[in-house]
Order: structure tokens, then C-alpha cells, then sequence
């Protein structure tokens, strides 16, 4: 029986063995937050056009379009909030005497 490794947030391994494999992993901060930012974005826009689908009697599985738009709910709430820290820690860098 083979045992597999834990695997981190989108499959990436948690602990990485070698430098090499570092620095192929390793991403700006910002271009992080411009995907994540398009993910909340595309999930905006499904959630969108499967409320336009339901309410043109496109579909009946309600079930899923609630979980669609949920799931965008939940995605804006995060990226807000993120916004709102991110904003909080410029002011009070803004704020710091040097």
C-alpha cells in the first residue's frame, strides 16, 4: 500500500525538500492577488449568468445556482476584506516616524 503525500492549498506539496524546487515555486505577491482577484471575478460572472439561466427558465437545479452564488458571496466578502487589511497596514505605515 502506497501512502501519498498531505497536499497544501491547490496541490502544492506543504514542505518543500530542495532549494530548486523553491524557486520554482515561488510567486510575487502580486501576481497572487491579480489571480485571485480574476478568480473572484469569474466567479462573480458565473454566479451572475447562472441567476439569468434560472430566472429564463434555463435550468431547474436551484441547488446549484445557490451554491454558485454563494460561493461568489463569500469570495467578495474575503477579497474585501483582504483590501480592508491591506489598507489598514499602509495607514499605519503612513503613520510610522522615521
Amino acid at each position: 500500500m502506497e501512502i501519498k503525500n498531505i497536499s497544501g492549498i491547490n496541490g502544492l506539496p506543504l514542505k518543500i525538500d530542495n532549494e530548486e524546487s523553491i524557486k520554482t515555486s515561488k510567486k510575487n505577491f502580486s501576481d497572487i492577488l491579480k489571480e485571485f482577484i480574476a478568480d473572484v471575478n469569474n466567479d462573480l460572472i458565473t454566479a451572475k449568468d447562472a441567476e439569468k439561466a434560472l430566472a429564463m427558465g434555463e435550468t431547474n437545479d436551484i441547488q446549484q445556482v445557490m451554491y454558485l452564488i454563494e460561493k461568489a458571496d463569500i469570495s467578495f466578502r474575503l477579497i474585501t476584506e483582504i483590501r480592508n487589511k491591506a489598507l489598514e497596514a499602509y495607514q499605519e505605515i503612513m503613520r510610522m516616524q522615521v
